[in-house]
């Protein structure tokens, strides 16, 4: 918040000693009201607001590796000590850990085939449960990453079992039957000799499919105390059984799902001295049998199936009671992944289908809605359907599975029911806001769910409000709304050190919101990378030592190629300067760390022909231009060498507001006297004022030779910045060298005329 005096002789003097606000809409700038204008700028371009208040330079980013091609960044993370980063572009999966690319050989990527061109990588969605990452796109099956080891991978197709099937049929007049009730059958569409061609279609095979028995007219009922010959059928409890010997029947209904079991003793007599009745029965079948269609005959009347749980007696004899399986080449796939309450959870259009409590893993998800016995049971898959047509664009699991489409915002949760209760899970659906949501994943920060609005404009924080008992959604990006005009393309967590939301942007820029929620402290800055490079997508993981988060960049250069970046951490107080890395798409030579000192080397041939900035031993090196190999040279040996693109670095203020004996200062010409910055461990600035030539911060002490890096300087630093009468009042702080910045206020003089 900004402090002020004034005195009858037309002079002020203002600090700012906040800038946690970020850059501000130029909508709020006649808004000196409001709580932000006293922390915020016209202009935060390379700098990073603090939750405590001050700017800091971002860092900057390290060249890792030439992609393939085009490529979306997707995070692995196995644990906090073992995290991955893939390059995910058409048709392979690369992967990156540690500093590096895991590499079969010497500049040979380690890489596996997979199934996606470049549009479906980008349209992924996924969700990780320790070594296995879960895939699905809405043209291919669902997929199922696994960490073989710590350098190795396997991509499966996820076997789908016991469904989810779409709703059964309704139409009496399409049936269906079937050739047999185990191994390969045929189904056939329609009545014999009124086939329904085009039932079945090729987009079918792979698909599951469901019959289920009219009834069992042609199965007689067990009975007690009759008499029946090894091998016939009974009916009992819903299902079907086979004698296993002859005899007469005993009082023990059969109920049971597999294998055999009597109904009676079998041997003795009962307490009239009669031989005691039993017979052995061995489970056949229930009502409901599944197939899995292997081929489509050319007129779509019938197809190939194998059978995965036996088909009813009455197989033969056509049924309306059928269902294809909801997943197939012809039905589509799921659109969104998330796993909840120990359940696997799909999305497709306005559909959610969940697997069986536990009933997902090694390859397989278990969506079976019926127990053996075929009754529904509280623990066992459910489907379930949004209250409105919009289709879902992402899931997120918490206490109830948070559900974002292209209209609105939903809870599900499963309702408690009395235990032993049967029945199928009651799964509740409340529409908690209608904002909407693009075709992005969002992030979970702090038991919040961030997402992009439909439009691509505002990022929005989905979470619960204990005054209105429902989630509530407000716009993140309220008081910056000018930043979503280039549109929000993918979001990024960094919750260590510094708890950052990061944004991909539309134009290739990348913003970045610090994220305190309990603090309220929401800025916004922008970061545009170095050689007119375009960020295209973001991953963040965990990084090698598991206490920071690390965000990687796929980068799309002017010549379009694509380069895997990562970005450095903020400096950590005290670190020494010469470990400082403030340059793009960068490489170091670190011979502090044993090597000796150098003056010249190669290694940078994707910045071949390129100015790029140097830092040397802490020192800020003249540009040079990297030769046609990658070669490069500097004036002296040093060594600590970080080479790389210089990017943009700019804080303008907003127009200061102080009261003066005229009142307000807005619009009042003034003229600012003198600047004085309060700097930790910083070096690197230049200081604009009200638009005139900008001056260099010049913290060289007397006593350093000019031949040493100049120490990096803390203190209070007063600029005689000699400005000229305006209405504005603006000062503007570049960083122009590649050394860090830390701005904790700064205290401007001001003549009023």
């Amino acid at each position: 918040m900004a402090i002020w005096a004034a005195d009858r002789m037309s002079r002020a003097r203002v600090q700012r000693g906040s800038f946690n606000a970020g850059e501000l809409s130029p909508r709020l700038l006649g808004r000196t009201d409001a709580a932000a204008y006293a922390a915020g700028c016209v202009k935060m371009l390379g700098w990073m607001p603090l939750l405590q208040g001050p700017a800091a330079a971002m860092p900057g980013t390290v060249f890792v590796a030439q992609a393939a091609g085009p490529f979306r960044c997707l995070p692995f993370e196995y644990d906090v000590l073992q995290s991955y980063a893939i390059e995910a572009s058409a048709g392979r999966f690369r992967f990156y850990t540690g500093d590096g690319r895991i590499e079969t050989a010497p500049g040979v990527p380690y890489e596996i085939a997979t199934p996606w061109n470049y549009a479906q990588v980008e349209g992924l969605d996924f969700h990780q449960s320790l070594d296995v990452l879960y895939l699905v796109h809405p043209s291919t099956p669902p997929m199922e990453l696994r960490r073989l080891t710590a350098t190795t991978f396997s991509l499966v197709t996820l076997d789908l079992q016991n469904g989810p099937f779409e709703t059964g049929n309704a139409d009496e007049l399409q049936v269906v039957s079937a050739s047999g009730d185990t191994g390969s059958v045929t189904l056939t569409a329609g009545d014999t000799g009124a086939p329904i061609t085009g039932f079945f279609q090729p987009g079918d095979v792979g698909g599951l499919f469901e019959l289920e028995a009219g009834d069992y007219a042609s199965v007689p009922a067990w009975e007690p105390g009759i008499t029946v010959a090894a091998g016939e059928d009974r009916s009992s409890d819903g299902k079907v059984y086979t004698a296993a010997t002859s005899g007469r029947t005993g009082t023990v209904q059969p109920i049971h799902t597999e294998g055999l079991a009597y109904d009676g003793m079998a041997s003795g007599t009962d307490i009239n001295s009669n031989a005691a009745g039993g017979v052995q029965w061995r489970y056949k079948h229930d009502r409901f049998g599944m197939l899995r269609i292997t081929a489509v005959a050319g007129d779509g009347a019938s197809a190939t199936a194998t059978v995965l749980r036996r088909l009813p007696t009455d197989f033969a004899i056509p049924t309306w009671r059928w269902a294809f399986g909801k997943y197939s080449n012809r039905r589509g796939w799921p659109e969104a992944v998330t796993i909840w309450n120990e359940r696997l959870v799909f999305a497709k259009g306005d559909e959610l289908d969940g697997t069986a409590v536990g009933g997902y893993g090694a390859g397989t998800a278990d969506f079976a809605r019926r127990d053996d016995a075929g009754d529904f049971q509280r623990d066992l898959a459910f489907s379930t359907r949004l209250p409105n047509p919009n289709r879902i664009r992402w899931l997120a699991a918490d206490r109830k599975l948070l559900i974002g489409t292209a209209k609105a915002e939903h809870i599900a949760e499963q309702l408690l029911v009395q235990s032993g209760t049967p029945g199928p899970p009651v799964i509740e659906i409340d529409t908690q806001s209608t904002y909407g949501s693009a075709a992005t994943r969002p992030v979970m920060a702090d038991g919040r769910v961030l997402f992009i609005q439909r439009a691509g404009r505002k990022v929005h924080e989905l979470g619960y409000a204990v005054t209105t008992d429902r989630y509530e959604a407000p716009d993140m990006t309220r008081l910056a709304e000018h930043l979503g005009q280039a549109g929000f393309v993918e979001l990024a967590w960094l919750q260590e050190p510094e708890r950052q939301i990061w944004a991909v942007q539309g134009d290739g820029a990348l913003a970045a919101m610090t994220y305190s929620p309990s603090q309220q402290v929401f800025g916004w800055a922008r970061r545009e990378l170095g050689g007119a490079m375009k960020a295209r997508s973001i991953a963040s993981i965990v990084a090698p030592e598991g206490t920071r988060d690390r965000m990687w960049i796929a980068a799309e250069t002017p010549a379009g190629g694509w380069w895997m970046l990562r970005m450095m951490p903020l400096r950590d107080t005290g670190e020494a300067v010469q470990l400082s890395y403030l340059v793009d798409a960068g490489l170091s030579y670190l011979g502090v760390m044993g090597g000796p000192p150098i003056s010249n080397g190669s290694g940078l041939a994707h910045l071949a022909g390129q100015t790029c900035s140097v830092l040397a031993d802490g020192r800020a090196h003249r540009d040079i231009v990297i030769g046609p190999g990658g070669e490069w040279a500097i004036d002296f040996p040093a060594s600590a060498i970080h080479i790389g693109l210089a990017y943009p670095a700019e804080l303008s203020l907003l127009p200061p507001e102080f009261t003066t004996a005229g009142g307000t200062a807005q619009g009042q010409i003034k003229k600012i006297l003198k600047t004085t910055l309060q700097l930790f461990e910083s070096g690197g600035l230049e200081v604009e004022v009200q638009s005139l030539r900008a001056r260099t911060v010049n913290t060289r002490r007397v006593t350093v030779p000019f031949d040493q890096a100049t120490p990096l300087f803390t203190g209070f630093l007063p600029i005689d910045t000699g400005g000229d009468f305006d209405r504005e009042g603006l000062i503007t702080i570049r960083r122009t060298q590649p050394l860090p910045s830390l701005l904790l206020a700064l205290v401007a003089d001001y003549e009023l005329q």
